[in-house]
């Protein structure tokens, strides 16, 4: 076992998959979540860890291509690994293989610790040492996303209990759930996704009123932002592709 990487394999249960028997893009991103967590658990600086130091993990950029979405009752194997952190930003990377070994998604993303009690950022070279690899799956680093000029409206939904996490905020498989639902209505076929960015701007509790926003997509596709009404801001940025 490589220590600076983790991978791991299992069959796609039905409940992961939809229509298609192929599954859901919030469901990959509870898979990929799930994998970081092991991965920095088993190497010591993983949820209660981080707890002691009185801070905790927030996912703050994503960036996914696709080849095809894993298959019902098939092998998914997925890989990830740490590259190392940046004062108040941390990078890992994923990789994901269909039965065959066949690579057909690919991820990056950006991590910050956040202060529990002020839920600000902190500096993630002066609590943590990670255990880095010098690879990457993309040749250009991670940029995040902004959020466009909303145009329309699509959707307006108030945050439930069901949409927390451990750390009291809505996770951030939500977004993205909330996000592909509410596009489908726009001519969205999930199943033609290639590309997703999405970038995580501000937390989001139980009872905030999220609306959907529509903005012009420069590059075609699909752009969008959910602006946090009770909070008077936006909460997060999503490019479908």
């Amino acid at each position: 076992m490589e220590r600076d990487s983790l991978n791991i394999s299992s069959i796609v249960p039905a409940y992961e998959t939809g229509p298609d028997n192929r599954m859901h893009c919030h469901w990959l991103m509870c898979r990929m979540q799930e994998a970081a967590t092991a991965h920095a658990d088993r190497e010591g600086f993983g949820i209660e860890y981080m707890a002691g130091l009185n801070c905790f993990w927030v996912l703050t950029s994503m960036r996914i291509e696709l080849k095809e979405l894993p298959e019902r009752e098939k092998l998914f194997s997925l890989t990830t690994w740490s590259q190392g952190a940046k004062r108040l930003r941390a990078f890992r990377d994923f990789l994901g293989c269909d039965e065959n070994g066949c690579e057909i998604i690919k991820a990056s993303s950006e991590w910050m610790v956040l202060d529990s009690q002020t839920r600000k950022p902190i500096n993630v070279d002066d609590r943590i040492n990670l255990v880095a690899k010098d690879e990457t799956v993309f040749t250009d680093k991670i940029k995040r996303l902004r959020p466009g000029i909303p145009v329309k409206e699509l959707r307006t939904l108030n945050v439930p209990y069901s949409s927390l996490d451990a750390n009291g905020h809505v996770n951030n498989t939500e977004y993205l759930r909330w996000s592909i639902d509410t596009l489908r209505n726009q001519g969205l076929a999930p199943d033609k996704i290639s590309s997703i960015r999405i970038g995580f701007l501000s937390e989001v509790f139980e009872g905030d009123t999220i609306k959907i926003m529509d903005c012009n997509a420069e590059n075609g596709g699909f752009e969008i932002v959910g602006f946090n009404e009770t909070k008077d801001r936006a909460a997060f940025a999503l490019e479908v592709q």
